[in-house]
Order: C-alpha cells, then sequence, then structure tokens
C-alpha cells in the first residue's frame, strides 16, 4: 500500500506548517451542551474571532492565522458539534447555536471591548448573528464564501460522494479528493496533499447532523439590522462553485444590503479561498481589517 494512499489517516499536526502554528497556541474550554467548545488563540491585540466552515475546525484558517496573529489576538474555536467540540444541546437552530458561541467567547474575552469578526461558509451567517447578538460591540466583519442571495446560490448540484462509508483506503481517496474538488477548491493543481489531509481530518470528525439551517438563511437579515462600528467586507474566490462562479451578481445582492460594504473577488481561487488563494485573500484582508 502506498505512502500517498495512507496519508488520510495520519495525524494532521505532523505536518510541519499545522504543528508549529498548533504548538505556538494556547487552548481553552468553554461549555457546549454536555462537554466543552474547544477555544484556540494566537497573538496579542485587538480581540479578533474566525468562524469556521461546515464539517471544518480551525483548520480552515491554517493560511490566514499567521498574518493575522502578528496584529490580533486570534480566537479560532471548533464550531459545536465539529473538530474537537462537544455537541450542543439541541434544538439545532441559528439561535441558540450562535448563543453556544457568544456565551463562550464573552467568557474568554469579557467587558465591552471591541472586537473584529470573521466567517467563512456557514460560519458567515453565524458572524452575522454574532455581531446582532453582542450589538454594538464589532469593529469589522469579514465574511468569505458567503451567498448574499435567497434561499440558496445558482448553480448546479453538487456530486458529492460519502467518503465516511468508504473503508478501502485508495476509494477513499479518490472520493476526498472529487469532494475537494467540487465543494472547497477550484483548480485540480491547488489540491496537496495537506489539503487532502485537513479536509478529511475535518469531515470524519463533524458529528452535528445536517441541520436545517446553513447561516445564508437568516444572514441577509442580520446583515441589514446588524450595528458595526467600521467596515463589513466580503472576501471570496473568483471561481467560488458554492456560490455560483458569480462574484459579480454576489457583490451586487451585498450591495443592496449594505450599500457601503466592499467585496473582493480573488483570482483562482474557489471557494476554500483562504487556502487555495491565500497570498491574495491575505492581502485583501489586512486592509478590510484597516491593518
Amino acid at each position: 500500500m502506498s505512502g500517498q494512499i495512507n496519508l488520510l489517516d495520519k495525524p494532521h499536526s505532523d505536518h510541519a506548517e499545522v504543528g508549529e502554528l498548533e504548538a505556538r497556541s494556547q487552548i481553552f474550554e468553554t461549555p457546549c451542551g454536555a462537554g466543552s467548545m474547544i477555544w484556540h488563540k494566537w497573538g496579542q491585540g485587538t480581540p479578533l474571532l474566525l468562524l469556521h466552515g461546515g464539517s471544518g475546525s480551525w483548520l480552515h484558517w491554517l493560511r490566514t492565522i499567521p498574518v493575522l496573529e502578528q496584529h490580533h489576538s486570534v480566537w479560532v474555536p471548533d464550531l459545536p458539534g465539529m473538530g474537537d467540540s462537544a455537541m450542543p444541546h439541541e434544538p439545532y437552530e441559528p439561535e441558540p447555536y450562535s448563543d453556544v458561541i457568544r456565551a463562550g467567547f464573552e467568557i474568554l474575552v469579557p467587558g465591552a471591548a471591541s472586537i473584529d469578526v470573521m466567517g467563512f461558509s456557514f460560519g458567515a451567517g453565524l458572524a452575522a448573528r454574532f455581531a446582532r447578538l453582542v450589538d454594538g460591540r464589532v469593529r469589522h466583519m469579514v465574511l468569505s464564501g458567503a451567498n448574499f442571495y435567497m434561499p440558496k446560490p445558482i448553480g448546479r448540484r453538487l456530486n458529492l460522494q460519502s467518503v465516511k462509508r468508504i473503508e478501502d483506503p485508495a476509494a477513499r481517496l479518490q472520493a476526498v479528493r472529487n469532494n475537494l474538488r467540487v465543494m472547497m477548491v477550484h483548480h485540480e493543481k491547488n489540491i496537496d496533499d495537506l489539503a487532502l489531509q485537513l479536509y478529511h481530518t475535518d469531515i470524519v470528525r463533524r458529528r452535528l447532523p445536517r441541520v436545517t439551517f446553513s447561516g445564508f438563511a437568516t444572514m441577509r437579515g442580520d446583515l441589514e439590522r446588524v450595528k458595526l462600528q467600521g467596515r463589513l467586507s466580503a472576501i471570496s474566490g473568483a471561481d467560488d462553485q458554492i456560490i455560483g462562479h458569480d462574484a459579480e451578481g454576489q457583490a451586487a445582492q451585498l450591495h443592496s444590503l449594505r450599500p457601503d460594504a466592499q467585496y473582493h473577488a480573488i483570482p483562482g481561487a474557489g471557494h476554500w479561498v483562504m487556502y487555495e488563494g491565500a497570498e491574495g485573500y491575505n492581502v485583501a484582508l489586512l486592509r478590510a481589517l484597516a491593518i
């Protein structure tokens, strides 16, 4: 059996890029259901909350955190029912789910000081709801991989394979590669061993059911009402398959909600823009956060 086939079963921390970043983090726990929500923290400065995508973990932000930790105290939870965090209590609905995040964050970062918030995909909708729950405390908000249409993006049905049901290692690797290409990464050449390993690590750790809320359904209403001290920015891949390969249309929809918002499309990147288009994404991100 080849080493390539075995790579999905290797600990993700064995990779230097992951291990070195995780080693310099601090880990915290806050209540979540019958257990704990796990948080990683890097750096010092203005608090910045990062909310990852569905079937993800803090690993979604692997190539973003090293830039941000130079300017912020970066707080990155594994969302309830994903990564290393426990399942939340039912019902699995936007308000109680988001409130677990809010309550945990306010334990770790108490007070009324300004904070910045970022959300990716599923986490983008949660970021908008979180900003409403903390009512005026958020300075800048950055959303990535977000769908501003209602109720769902324009595009074809995604041809995903059920990885958890595949026992043969070679077939499982092929399915992970297919799903990563269909769901997250636009260019085949950008699917490296690390991307395969991180994606597989996260999808097999997800326990949260495929719930009825994606975060997008409530995001439009939240964005129309949320109070920000600073700016709202969206940074997405120009070839984002989840939002219909339609950066221009998404920008128009965002501006209909928040005329002052900024929309940035990163060329050559798909849905997981902060990984596939990390260099361009990080440049746009620092501008969005006024750094």
